[in-house]
């Protein structure tokens, strides 16, 4: 009776397991949360003085936006070296959860468009680092497979060469010498549904590393790049994939999320895109602030070589604007406010005494608009960020867009727009036909969060 309880209960367990996994060859859509940076426990000292606090934010924005240009930079020289992984983790806005292997392991890595490779954490490290989340150890998972060398996608591995098995090995290596460095593989994934269905994919290539250095920390255990190159998750699950994000102020906003596969949510206007070096650029071709149309000579938008053109980006908060635009706008929102409201003086930052909520009822809406028609329409919470949430602050807020010139000359015609211009919007990639599609929607709104 003994054995057979044990084996009921067993057969129960695969039952209920099967029951809420979807499994699949190819799934179709597979959603997920997005997890806010803030929602983590941090021990950062919090900033002193309001000054302190627009510092904060502007240096994580820029450094982003560094971790960015330097991605561009390796691509474009053919080098080993990339920026400082450090920036790519204290300045990421969103991470995600997954499984890989069976049985699952579950990861925590960040999400990030400007990258191309998923790699994680395996087992065994070198060195042993101390970690709050399990380590994936390829040796207990029956569906693990490592490339060799003689596999024709294992020229898809950075820095991709030969292991002493005859194993492709791969060697992503950063600007102060640490990296991650290990096995080219490919492992089944699993992802959790915001409704909590589980969906299993076919084995994807990824980088499991066994070499990590100590840039991740404890608590993060990889990088999901979902660039354009061929090793990028959001290639290999199909030609399509989208994001959803809402209010970006409220950390408890539970319904970001992230949906790969070709039933991501396709939805609004689509504009072209061209994809260099895995980076996905865009055709802006104006800015309007409400019915006025600002004097920005197309050309300043257009990719003509490295360090130009336009960028929808995942990491950054501000968007870093070309010179001439970033110019134009300031003015003509200076000229709007000025007349209406205190300036609160800091450096060269536009930033005002108040409420976004109170003062800039009324204030125009500022709107990119890009070729095909699509457009991304900035009311004031996404053109402005408070800093009087809490009673540590007086009521002050500031302009969420920076000139790029402030990381150096070179950069001068190059556009990189951010999260604060993307609240309440679903951006989707279709990288079959080469479009981004725009559309304006709370995110509790898609299907993944409807009650049907």
């Amino acid at each position: 009776m003994e054995c057979f309880f044990q084996t009921s209960l067993l057969l129960f367990i695969i039952l209920s397991y099967s029951i809420l996994t979807e499994s699949s060859n190819k799934p179709n859509r597979m959603a997920m949360k997005l997890i806010h940076r803030d929602t983590m426990a941090r021990k950062a000292r919090a900033p002193v003085t309001l000054e302190d606090h627009i510092q904060h934010l502007t240096s994580m924005s820029s450094a982003r936006f560094m971790h960015l240009q330097n991605t561009i930079d390796k691509e474009l020289s053919n080098s080993d070296f990339q920026v400082d992984m450090h920036q790519a983790i204290t300045t990421s806005m969103f991470f995600v959860n997954f499984s890989v292997g069976q049985p699952p392991v579950q990861q925590f890595a960040i999400m990030d468009t400007g990258s191309s490779l998923l790699w994680i954490k395996c087992l065994p490290c070198n060195p042993a680092l101390s970690s709050t989340r399990p380590i994936f150890n390829p040796a207990l998972s029956s569906s693990y497979v490592e490339y060799s060398c003689n596999d024709e996608f294992c020229r898809y591995a950075p820095a991709g060469h030969c292991g002493s098995s005859h194993e492709c090995l791969y060697e992503q290596v950063y600007i102060n010498g640490a990296g991650s460095k290990g096995v080219f593989a490919k492992e089944e994934l699993t992802f959790t549904t915001p409704s909590g269905n589980r969906v299993l994919t076919r084995p994807v290539a990824f980088g499991c590393g066994h070499e990590n250095g100590e840039q991740l920390g404890s608590e993060l255990t990889g990088i999901l790049g979902l660039g354009a190159k061929p090793a990028s998750v959001a290639v290999q699950l199909g030609s399509k994939f989208s994001y959803c994000i809402g209010d970006l102020a409220n950390k408890d906003y539970g319904y970001n999320q992230l949906v790969l596969g070709e039933d991501a949510d396709v939805l609004g206007d689509p504009t072209p895109i061209e994809t260099e070096t895995g980076i996905y650029y865009m055709s802006l071709e104006g800015i309007s602030v409400g019915e006025k149309q600002l004097k920005i000579e197309p050309t300043v938008f257009k990719r003509r070589g490295a360090r130009t053109g336009v960028i929808l980006d995942s990491g950054t908060l501000f968007t870093w604007l070309a010179e001439a635009a970033y110019r134009e706008l300031y003015n003509e929102v200076k000229a709007i406010l000025d007349t209406q409201l205190e300036r609160f003086w800091f450096r060269d930052m536009l930033c005002y005494h108040g409420k976004v909520s109170e003062e800039l009822i009324g204030f125009p809406v500022v709107t990119f608009r890009f070729a095909g028609g699509a457009e991304l329409a900035m009311e004031g919470v996404s053109m402005f960020y408070p800093l009087s949430e809490t009673d540590v602050y007086l009521n002050v807020f500031c302009m969420s867009v920076r000139p790029t010139t402030e990381h150096g000359r070179q950069y001068k015609d190059f556009t990189a727009i951010g999260l604060m211009a993307q609240q309440y919007y679903n951006i989707a990639y279709d990288l079959k036909e080469k479009n981004v599609y725009l559309q304006r929607i709370d995110c509790v709104l898609l299907d993944d969060y409807s009650s049907s």
